[in-house]
């Protein structure tokens, strides 16, 4: 009761602050919204974060909470669920196993002997397996105690304007700011590949340019990609592009043109006549509007995700939003995709 009084209290504290103008000047408001306004992209990142943190936690109060239950229902301890549910499903590391790995990276072990860093590495292993055998206990008590997360993710109405993967009434939109000099976006290629070729016509994927100030042949990649998307080989230019992971010189731009099937002399023409020099800044002026400050930068049905993430990662946003995935929503992604 108390609790609930508590809650009643700070959600009355929260609807005034939220109706209270930031400022005044004389008998003119400024309005929360209005700040909110102004400050823009900056809040979203902010958001952003802030949802990630709480998200962390919620999943380890719910891990925790599922597994008392789960050994309350066994009547035993915790530590004895995790002891036969967790450690005694594992399979030890062996040598066989071990060595191998060792020869690979034995000069990161200097200063122990070899059966030290055998050992370390053992230890390692196990942890690992432990770690990927909790999850997957975990998640089997999810799916049986019928587990729901209501805490709603921050979305940013992002344009998806550019060249796309995928059915374009997709429930799921990814897309990407990124960078054709960026290494981190060159290993984001197999993982969206990945994506898409599990989810299929579930997921759409737009790219979208946004070239670094400190990457000097960015733009003029992201020029050369613009005229490959004129000659039908937008995808084919893309992932070659992206293998170089660093600068491209024009003979790269040429090199895989060619590889990518593009025709050398219109290739030549649409590069030389300047035509796509400054396509890119729309796409890198959206970008800053939803608060992109680095490469690659994802956003999945209007949820950002900066960073090459995995493609695990990827597949819990897109598994989250396809089992969310209702009417409004799916009208709100079409119209964000015109």
């Amino acid at each position: 009761m108390m609790l609930a009084v508590l809650m009643i209290g700070v959600l009355s504290l929260s609807a005034a602050d939220a109706v209270k103008p930031a400022a005044t000047i004389g008998n003119t408001a400024i309005s929360l919204s209005e700040l909110d306004t102004a400050i823009g992209a900056r809040l979203n990142r902010i958001r952003n974060d802030e949802y990630n943190i709480r998200r962390n936690v919620l999943e380890d109060l719910i891990a925790t909470k599922l597994i008392d239950a789960e050994a309350a229902r066994r009547h035993v301890t915790s530590e004895d669920l995790f002891k036969t549910e967790i450690e005694g499903r594992i399979t030890p590391p062996v040598l066989a196993e071990i060595e191998p790995f060792y020869d690979g990276v034995a000069d990161h072990y200097q200063g122990l002997t070899k059966d030290q860093a055998l050992a370390e590495i053992a230890d390692g292993m196990r942890r690992q397996r432990i770690a990927t055998r909790r999850a997957q206990f975990i998640k089997e008590l999810r799916a049986a105690a019928g587990v729901k997360v209501n805490l709603e993710p921050p979305r940013v109405a992002v344009k998806a304007d550019g060249p796309a993967r995928g059915s374009a009434s997709a429930p799921v939109t990814i897309v990407e700011f990124s960078d054709f000099e960026c290494p981190f976006c060159g290993h984001a290629v197999e993982t969206l590949q990945h994506v898409q070729k599990t989810y299929g016509d579930n997921v759409r994927i737009v790219f979208r340019d946004y070239p670094l100030f400190s990457h000097r042949t960015a733009k003029r990649a992201a020029e050369a990609a613009h005229c490959a998307d004129e000659l039908g080989k937008f995808w084919e230019m893309h992932d070659r592009l992206f293998t170089k992971g660093g600068p491209l010189s024009d003979g790269d731009l040429y090199r895989f043109a060619g590889q990518a099937g593009i025709d050398h002399d219109k290739f030549d023409q649409c590069l030389t006549s300047g035509k796509y020099k400054e396509a890119w800044k729309p796409s890198q002026d959206e970008g800053n509007r939803v608060g992109v400050t680095s490469t690659p930068s994802f956003f999945i049905n209007g949820r950002m995700l900066v960073g090459a993430a995995g493609y695990e990662v990827f597949s819990k946003i897109i598994d989250e939003e396809l089992a969310n995935t209702t009417p409004a929503r799916a009208a709100a992604a079409a119209v964000a995709s015109k």
